[in-house]
């Protein structure tokens, strides 16, 4: 019950938060939290605990000093199989949350926005991305953009939103320091180029192929649980905690402010998601593919430049050097503002952890037992067979 207390605590007392953001150091609450996550994300009995360490994040996330804070390098050897990378404790979180998605439990699926809303709200402030974070982070690009979860609910594409915006927000406001990530986009520009040329017969037939009459997804991104709930309580703010109330301004700025969670509709006939124009309209109006797109048009040239002129043979290094070079100022589109997703209480929220705690009470009273399982309303009681 440590973490659940922690998280009340941040929850309930705003000086605390102050507290722990400035007098102390948060990097060091960030190791453990990130540790907890990695090692209990196939663990079906620790989805409890997930979800709380996940909400942590999600509520320091909202703060800018938060953000700043996580540039500090990372050199703790963590007794997991973490991949081995060299940066930041932003790298340690973006690493970590990669791996719950591509390797985790299927019951943490409903987190995804809220993973991706992490790196989001600490993005404009991170000041070099490592190697293994930038190829991680693109191919979750490709993952979500592949028919498999793409065409797996009315609004699976929310995850490609903020992962273009995490995009975006580097590129505008940390371009210097961050070739990695723009050498990994550049080598992976037809991810985006299928995707900004997606038409609706295209959509059709590959929706088609992928889930069959008689199949249904395996990945259901219109599920919706406690976590998914939850995260309609997220209110954007400008960089300076001033809440964004015109819905136009929000839009454009946010690109899809409903991506933390829009699925608030769930579809109840069984009936297989099919792409409708509307929804394209809407696909095309929610990516913020501009700023990728004009950086691709003016560096892939030139890199296929720098590969005709030495026949092909090009070092990585090299490429990375002549990015450091290049200035983008003129070439991007007008940056675009800073929004931070605050988390925000609601009564959905206060129900599920108040339904976590009973249960964990519940647990750990079995010996003796205080409870009778058969009794209780709160939350459902599953016998394990031995």
């Amino acid at each position: 019950l440590d973490w659940w207390l922690l998280w009340k605590t941040l929850e309930e007392n705003p000086l605390f938060l102050d507290f722990i953001l400035t007098r102390c150091d948060v990097c060091e609450l960030v190791v453990p939290l990130c540790y907890l996550m990695y090692t209990s994300r196939k663990d079906s009995a620790q989805v409890g605990l997930v979800h709380i360490c996940t909400f942590i994040l999600l509520k320091l996330s909202g703060e800018r000093s938060f953000g700043v804070s996580l540039n500090r390098p990372f050199r703790t050897k963590l007794p997991c199989d973490l991949p081995l990378f060299s940066g930041s404790h932003a790298d340690l979180i973006s690493i970590t949350l990669h791996k719950i998605i591509v390797n985790g439990s299927y019951r943490l699926v409903s987190l995804y926005s809220c993973f991706l809303t992490i790196v989001s709200n600490f993005s404009p402030y991170w000041r070099s991305m490592s190697l293994v974070s930038s190829v991680k982070l693109v191919n979750l690009f490709e993952l979500f953009s592949s028919p498999k979860f793409l065409y797996s609910g009315e609004k699976a594409y929310r995850h490609l939103a903020l992962l273009l915006e995490i995009f975006n927000n580097i590129i505008q406001y940390q371009y210097n320091g961050n070739q990695h990530l723009v050498y990994a986009i550049v080598r992976r520009k037809d991810s985006f180029g299928r995707l900004a040329s997606l038409t609706l017969p295209k959509a059709i037939h590959q929706c088609q192929k992928q889930f069959p009459s008689s199949e249904r997804p395996e990945y259901d991104a219109d599920a919706a649980d406690a976590a998914q709930v939850a995260a309609l309580s997220i209110q954007d703010v400008d960089e300076h905690g001033n809440p964004i109330d015109d819905e136009d301004d929000a839009t454009s700025t946010t690109n899809g402010r409903d991506t933390a969670t829009s699925s608030t509709t769930v579809s109840g006939t069984g009936e297989c998601f099919v792409p409708t124009e509307a929804w394209l309209t809407e696909l095309r109006a929610s990516l913020p593919l501009e700023t990728v797109s004009r950086l691709l048009q003016h560096l892939v040239p030139v890199v296929d430049d720098m590969c005709d002129r030495k026949n092909g043979v090009v070092d990585e290094i090299e490429i990375l050097e002549v990015f450091k070079d290049i200035t983008m100022v003129g070439l991007l589109p007008v940056p675009h503002a800073i929004v931070i997703r605050k988390y925000q209480p609601n009564q959905y929220t206060s129900i599920w952890f108040t339904a976590f705690m009973w249960g964990v009470v519940f647990l750990r009273s079995q010996k003796p037992p205080i409870f009778d399982g058969q009794c209780i309303e709160l939350f459902q009681v599953a016998g394990e067979d031995k």
